[in-house]
């Protein structure tokens, strides 16, 4: 059970999450990710869900790569979160991030794990509260401001100095933000500002 938890088929590592300093139920919901097995549409289709497959932000078929990369949104929200860090684009897909992380947040490692958690953790309870509740988003940034307040929450989890630094980089990403959305017109609900990154690679809690 212990290895099936920790390592993937290839032999690949999950320590990063489990050893993270973020939720229990956090941690579970990013090894889900990880493994592709959260419940999006593609995965409940698999199960033999009849509803439709289509994203709850965009018209694409849903999935992990989608959802959390891919769509519109989810562009827009890693678009803020690459322009805050410098970067000249965007993840697109969870692999890609730890490659894409480590190249823009250099000797980061602490908050590799809890920002990607943060930002797709934020990204579902959106996708869930327009799933079930019927409250699509207005725009990413709404979304940005619920990363920037589980950020917070969980910094309370780290030694004084990295608490320090997590809230100094969540106030940089909701500047940002602010900066970004100031100059979009009044009607655009996502942001398209880094294009995709190369292939470098083989490689509530409320």
């Amino acid at each position: 059970m212990y290895d099936a938890l920790t390592k993937e088929s290839n032999g690949e590592s999950f320590k990063h999450i489990w050893k993270a300093r973020i939720p229990y139920k956090i941690r579970i919901f990013l090894w889900l990710v990880e493994n592709n097995a959260v419940l999006t549409k593609d995965n409940l289709i698999r199960k033999h869900w009849l509803g439709s497959p289509s994203c709850y932000f965009c018209h694409v078929d849903e999935s992990i790569d989608h959802l959390f990369f891919q769509c519109p949104i989810a562009k827009s929200i890693w678009g803020i979160v690459g322009l805050c860090l410098g970067a000249r684009d965007i993840p697109r897909n969870i692999r890609q991030y730890r490659s894409w992380i480590s190249k823009w947040l250099p000797g980061g490692n602490a908050f590799y794990t809890c920002g990607c958690a943060a930002i797709c953790w934020a990204i579902w309870k959106s996708r869930n509260k327009a799933c079930f509740d019927k409250k699509v988003i207005k725009s990413a940034v709404n979304i940005i401001m619920h990363i920037g307040f589980f950020l917070k929450y969980w910094a309370g989890l780290y030694n004084q100095e990295t608490q320090g630094r997590i809230l100094e980089g969540v106030q940089a990403l909701l500047a940002c933000a602010h900066k970004v959305m100031a100059r979009q017109p009044p009607t655009s609900t996502t942001i398209r500002m880094l294009p995709a990154a190369e292939d470098t690679t083989p490689e509530d809690d409320e």
